[in-house]
Formats: structure tokens, C-alpha cells, sequence
């Protein structure tokens, strides 16, 4: 049932095994997952789910997504993960999240942004007149604005990967989500266990199919991770087949004490 209201939604999660990584706690992929799964429940709460969009002849397509962390839960911890909407700003709609423990103490904030597309001829829309801003959009910001992460300097090829089944969405596309875990999947055990990640950011470029090769690289100008006790790596996606950019990202840093 359509609920239209600007009041911020609010999920409960247990953090399970299922959530975490090796070092015990959840980890960017498991949260980005559950920041996916609250939006979700948020939009067909809202009267913007799936069905509702296909109906309408349209589509969102998540552009740009920025997190900061303070802290990760640890497994069997309990959380709130909360969500609402801002008003569009030219044709971009910002949602924004809030990640909170328990008692509710503000652990982590994220800030998305999104296109509204026709869904037969891909053209963007005008967002504005889509919904009624006045009666959805929530005054509350992050503070997070998630920038153009720009692909200049010097790369080196880190990992490879083939698009396989699991990594397909309910729209036939790669989940966003597979991005960060190709990352995580590229860096060293070792690093991980050493450097906790404080903030993520990423630009989705184009779509990725059932298939595709695509490698990550690594920014040669990112800090030396022996030597620096804090720091911002870059990374992007390319496709093998036409050498298509698809992503780039960027993880914040700091050594472990």
C-alpha cells in the first residue's frame, strides 16, 4: 500500500554470520546490501517499486553512491538503518541513509544519487515534475555530496573478472553492489586485516552484462599502504571487450591500531 509521506524509513537488522567478513564484523559489501534492501523497502512502500515504475514507463538508475563510517558492527549486534528522500536538484534525486547502533547512536552516513530514465528510449526526464517533492522530499541532509570521481593518471591491472549469474540483478544487470565486492576481492588478505575503511565512493558509468570481462585497476598514485597511516586509493572498472570505463571508486583509509 502507497504510503506518501517525507518522515524517514526506518529497517532493524541482526548483524548474522551470513553479514560478515573474517575479521567479525559487517563489512562494505554485507552494508551495502542491507543500504540496498532498506531503499527497496522504502520505494514500494512509496509507491516507486518495480512494478510501479515499469507501469509508468520508467526507470531510476543509481548514478553516484558515497558512505562514511565511524565504526563497524560486530557480529550479533543489532542495528537501524534509516532512509529518506531530497528534493531533486536539476535532475538528480539524492536518497540518504543513516546507519545507527542499537541505542541509536550515528555510526555511519551515505548519500546516493539517482537519474530518473524513460524506460523505451533511455532519455533522462525531468525529476521534478515526477512526484510531489513537497509531500516526499525530507529537509534532513547528510552533509555528503557525491562527487565526479575523475579517471586521470596511471593504472595497473589488479584482477579479472567474468560476469556470472550471481552476479545479475532482478533487472538482468550487475547489482551494484558486486563493484565494491570485486574491489574487495582485489586487494590482499593482508591489507585487510591491517586498514580499516572509513569512507566509499563510487561512479556507475555504464551497465555491465551476463559475460562481460572486466578488470579493476588500481590508481599508481595511491598512498603506499606500508609506509602511509592514511590515505585514499582509486580504482576503476574496465571492460576487456571495448575497454568501456564502467566504474570508479574510491576507498578512504587508515592503518589499524
Amino acid at each position: 500500500m502507497t504510503n506518501i509521506n517525507n518522515a524517514p524509513w526506518t529497517e532493524n537488522f541482526h548483524i548474522t554470520s551470513l553479514l560478515v567478513n573474517p575479521l567479525g564484523r559487517l563489512g562494505l559489501y554485507g552494508l551495502l546490501n542491507l543500504l540496498q534492501e532498506t531503499a527497496w523497502i522504502h520505494a514500494e512502500k512509496m509507491g516507486f517499486g518495480m512494478q510501479d515504475m515499469e507501469q509508468q514507463g520508467l526507470f531510476w538508475v543509481l548514478t553516484r553512491q558515497s558512505l562514511q563510517m565511524k565504526t563497524w558492527p560486530r557480529f550479533g549486534e543489532n542495528i537501524q538503518i534509516q532512509t529518506w528522500l531530497r528534493a531533486p536538484e536539476g535532475a538528480f534525486v539524492a536518497r540518504e541513509f543513516a546507519i545507527l547502533t542499537q541505542s541509536g547512536e550515528e555510526i555511519g552516513l551515505c548519500s546516493t544519487s539517482w537519474l530518473a530514465l524513460d524506460r523505451q528510449s533511455k532519455k533522462i526526464l525531468p525529476a521534478e515534475t515526477l512526484r510531489p517533492w513537497d509531500q516526499i522530499a525530507h529537509a534532513r541532509s547528510t552533509g555528503i555530496t557525491p562527487e565526479k570521481i575523475p579517471v586521470t593518471g596511471t593504472y595497473e591491472k589488479i584482477a579479472k573478472y567474468r560476469v556470472r549469474n550471481s552476479d545479475l540483478d532482478i533487472n538482468q544487470h550487475v547489482n551494484n553492489t558486486k563493484y565494491a565486492q570485486w574491489i574487495l576481492d582485489a586487494i590482499p588478505y593482508d591489507l585487510h586485516k591491517s586498514l580499516k575503511l572509513n569512507t566509499y565512493s563510487v561512479n556507475f558509468l555504464a551497465e555491465t552484462h551476463l559475460g562481460d570481462e572486466v578488470e579493476v585497476h588500481r590508481n599508481c598514485s595511491s598512498p603506499d599502504v606500508q609506509l602511509a597511516t592514511h590515505g585514499e586509493s582509486a580504482y576503476k572498472g574496465l571492460r576487456v571487450g571495448d575497454e568501456k570505463v564502467l566504474f570508479t571508486a574510491v576507498l578512504g583509509w587508515e592503518k589499524r591500531k
